[in-house]
């Protein structure tokens, strides 16, 4: 039999498990975050003359430190206002230079929520039931 800790789950399982949930969420933010920054900092992206330059990389920052917080354990909640932030402002320019938004924004907001949700949600039983 394994050894368990005070929640009376494996030990091993809850030193791994809060890795296991980085892992998913870097895997996220970094899936979610791809495009935006190919079309950002591209040296051939068709977004490069029609945003400025403090514009492109502001919002480029924000993704790349949005996907290093929201992965993370201790600095999720951060990162991923960090990553909401820098959807907006992407679809924001995508606006501004005259192209029509899609679903894509809204769709990555709910993934990224779902896990934020999730991890603030697993802490906070965790609190409820096995702090004494």
């Amino acid at each position: 039999m394994l050894p368990k800790d005070a929640s009376g789950l494996p030990a091993w399982r809850e030193r791994v498990m809060p890795w296991i949930m980085a892992a998913v969420r870097f895997a996220a933010g970094w899936i979610l975050a791809r495009g935006p920054l190919v079309l950002l900092l591209g040296e051939s992206s068709f977004l490069r003359p029609m945003a400025t330059a403090l514009e492109r990389d502001t919002v480029a920052v924000a993704y790349v430190l949005g996907v290093a917080l929201f992965t993370w354990p201790a600095t999720y909640l951060a990162g991923y206002g960090l990553l909401l932030v820098a959807l907006a402002a992407f679809e924001w320019l995508w606006h501004r230079i005259g192209f029509h938004g899609s679903a894509l924004p809204l769709f990555s907001a709910a993934i990224l929520s779902v896990l934020a949700l999730g991890e603030w949600f697993s802490r906070w039983v965790r609190r409820r039931l096995y702090s004494h």
